[in-house]
């Protein structure tokens, strides 16, 4: 996506909201994954098709919310 991934930017589209954090009933991957997908159909109505298609500083930005790795 040819968004500015700013920390300004992170903050206002990719925070996970107190509802969001419901992903907490899923653990390691699968909760990295699901608040990824979460968010990218939220604000851009798209899913990716695979993790290549995420931009890295939104990766990082949700993993760290999602309190699990970004590798993972």
């Amino acid at each position: 996506m040819g968004r500015d991934w700013e920390p300004e930017n992170l903050i206002e589209v990719r925070t996970l909201l107190e509802d969001d954090m419901k992903v907490r009933n899923k653990s390691g991957a699968t909760r990295l994954g699901f608040a990824l997908l979460l968010k990218s159909f939220e604000v851009e109505a798209w899913l990716p098709e695979s993790a290549k298609e995420m931009p890295a500083a939104a990766v990082a930005y949700v993993a760290q919310q999602a309190r699990v790795p970004a590798a993972a």
